[in-house]
């Protein structure tokens, strides 16, 4: 138990700190892209630019987690590995595959670790939202003050 908890914390934090750089990459680039003015398609293509990056980063966290199981032993490829990292990240539970009793810790662990950066997705695509209305608001409210 110790030692699935000590890898399953191990691998939370490598997660964590990916998805921090990520978010780090997204703010910078969205920040520089933001400043200038926008237009509808411009406004589309960040959300689409934030989303896709922050989907992709999603399929990444899936990944390293299922490199632990394959180093552990409890699936036989990365194809079944994947797939019960998918379900457990996604907090999704099929059961169809189980983890044996010394690593079972691990499910919880990665679905934790998914729904946290699940939330924190979400609120990095709704500051990025938020930011693309603001900088709306106030080139319509400067339009209207120049008419």
């Amino acid at each position: 138990m110790v030692l699935s908890l000590l890898l399953g914390a191990g691998v939370f934090l490598v997660s964590l700190v990916c998805f921090a750089m990520t978010t780090t990459l997204i703010v910078n680039l969205g920040l520089r892209l933001i400043r200038t003015a926008l237009g509808f398609w411009k406004s589309v293509a960040i959300m689409m630019i934030v989303s896709l990056v922050t989907a992709g980063t999603h399929l990444i966290q899936i990944a390293l987690w299922a490199v632990v199981y394959l180093m552990c032993g409890e699936v036989v490829n990365f194809k079944q590995a994947f797939y019960c990292s998918a379900q457990n990240y996604t907090a999704l539970g099929y059961g169809d595959v189980h983890l044996s009793e010394r690593w079972q810790l691990l499910g919880p662990l990665e679905a934790v670790n998914g729904l946290l950066l699940f939330g924190l997705s979400t609120a990095l695509m709704f500051a990025v939202l938020s930011r693309l209305i603001a900088n709306r608001l106030h080139r319509e409210i400067d339009r209207l003050g120049k008419d």
